[in-house]
């Protein structure tokens, strides 16, 4: 196993569980579930290029480049369609994936 990644490997894993065992909507998991995305860092992934890269994505899909990143990240889950909030939720497993 990489330790390089074990955070984001344990942080993940958390935000699958989260996503995966809630009878809730999918907008409530994702804003669930980003709380353990934002425990990780971009720094996590240093000399990973492709995997900062797709990390990055999911951050920017969150809409987590303001100051106060859990609230943004929160609004943004809020609004998401349907459609929208499966997708990232498929981006934040196939992510997970690729950590293992």
């Amino acid at each position: 196993m990489d330790e390089l990644h074990t955070n984001a490997r344990d942080q993940f894993f958390s935000a699958i569980r989260t996503l995966a065992s809630s009878p809730d909507s999918i907008q409530t998991r994702l804003i669930d579930a980003t709380q353990s995305i934002l425990q990780v860092t971009i720094d996590d992934f240093e000399g990973t290029r492709e995997l900062k890269i797709r990390f990055a994505r999911i951050l920017d899909l969150l809409a987590v480049d303001q100051d106060d990143l859990e609230t943004t990240a929160v609004e943004t889950a809020a609004h998401m369609t349907d459609f929208e909030a499966t997708k990232l939720a498929d981006l934040i497993c196939d992510f997970y994936a690729d950590l293992e």
